[in-house]
């Protein structure tokens, strides 16, 4: 079978949902770092009709590599379906850290040193001028005298910053700058929507289900297009929002914590638990008089 590469983070195997009648061709994206995967297979040199739920930065990912492969057949159609606008959620306003070595000793470490090369090279390809290496310090305040220890230290004292200057406890670093790098995911996904150009459909409108028809395997069913309500002002709405339908041969669903939705439109045959954890971001602006603060 011939393939071609899509940049995702993970796929749930498509083995997996064959055996629960879903189709042979849907992937589920689930983590968080970019890898070259052979997700979908070419059976033959037929045009495709490709969409891809979820506009964010794994999404994104996947339908660049796909509309750009030379390997994608004539006439086909990659499709992003977007509730809300690219980059809308997470993506416009996660910090891009990322770093080779974070996976080390997992089972997706390998994956995991790809994908950091992976960004870089792209970034460098698309022009994204927020992506810089950068040294990473890990940082407890409230205590007394951890600056001064930390820039006595051979390693610490080369990345430590004049400005870290308060009470701060026991320091350590994430990374030296070899291995770590940060990117504003916003300006990624728009750089590689710019770069597509008409070689991606952005559609905008929230994801009600699949349509499939029976497959001359007993018991399969053939994915034949996604179901969705059109965003009112967005491409293809109209006044009263009717359900309109996607023609599709292929599914991929990256829609982050809304990826459970799946589990009504493939009727239950794919099983996503979800459950939140709390986590916080602050940006602290730059202090009056302070000069070239290299930091997030």
């Amino acid at each position: 079978a011939r393939s071609f590469g899509a940049m995702i983070a993970l796929a749930v195997s498509s083995a997996s949902l064959l055996r629960k009648n879903v189709g042979p061709r849907v992937a589920l994206l689930l983590a968080g770092c970019l890898v070259p995967v052979s997700a979908l297979t070419m059976s033959s040199s037929s045009s495709r009709n490709i969409v891809v739920v979820g506009g964010g930065i794994q999404g994104t990912s996947v339908a660049y590599q796909i509309a750009t492969s030379p390997l994608l057949p004539p006439n086909s159609r990659v499709t992003i379906l977007e509730a809300q606008e690219p980059a809308s959620a997470a993506s416009g306003k996660g910090g891009g850290f990322m770093a080779r070595s974070w996976g080390d000793g997992s089972s997706t470490q390998k994956l995991h040193h790809l994908a950091f090369d992976m960004y870089e090279g792209l970034a460098k390809e698309l022009g994204c001028e927020s992506y810089r290496k950068l040294p990473v310090l890990s940082v407890r305040p409230g205590y007394k005298g951890g600056a001064e220890k930390a820039r006595k230290n051979s390693s610490l004292g080369r990345i430590m910053p004049d400005w870290l200057d308060g009470d701060v406890g026991p320091i350590s670093a994430l990374g030296f700058g070899d291995d770590t790098a940060q990117i504003t995911p916003k300006e990624f996904v728009t750089k590689m929507l710019e770069r597509a150009g008409d070689k991606i459909d952005v559609v905008l409108g929230t994801c009600t289900g699949v349509e499939t028809d029976q497959g001359a395997e007993r018991g399969a069913r053939k994915i034949t297009g996604v179901k969705y309500t059109p965003r009112p002002g967005g491409k293809t709405s109209d006044e009263e929002c009717e359900e309109v339908t996607i023609p599709a041969d292929s599914v991929i669903v990256s829609a982050g914590p809304w990826s459970c939705a799946a589990e009504d439109w493939f009727q239950g045959a794919v099983e996503l638990p979800m459950e939140g954890i709390k986590s916080t971001s602050i940006v602290w602006k730059k202090p009056e008089g302070v000069e070239n603060v290299d930091a997030t």
